[in-house]
């Protein structure tokens, strides 16, 4: 466990990123606050260089369906994303969809 206040103050996520975060000017622990966000599974469509057609999906943590559909879109357009989906072009034609978590069935 980390215990530095430098550790902990370093913590501080870009708005709507995180769900803990350390008040600067306190100590390690005092400062902490949770903020309520959930789990999203957002399935982006794309389509191959080939032409056939697939998904993407993105786990998301955001306090609303549309902040993970922005979140996810955002991730969906990085070098890595492409690069996972094989150069497959994403196609945003608001077939995006956005489902709350659920525990998959194994767990």
């Amino acid at each position: 466990m980390y215990t530095s206040a430098a550790f902990a103050q370093s913590l501080e996520p870009a708005p709507g990123s995180g769900t803990l975060r350390a008040d600067s000017g306190t100590g390690p622990v005092g400062g902490w606050t949770r903020r309520i966000s959930s789990p999203w599974y957002v399935t982006v469509p794309v389509t191959l260089p080939d032409g056939r057609t697939g998904t993407q999906t993105f786990v998301e943590w955001a306090d609303s369906r549309g902040q993970a559909r922005e979140e996810a879109i955002r991730k969906a357009g990085t070098p890595d994303a492409l690069r996972h989906r094989r150069n497959a072009v994403v196609v945003l034609a608001d077939q995006v969809t956005v489902e709350p978590w659920r525990r998959p069935a194994w767990w």
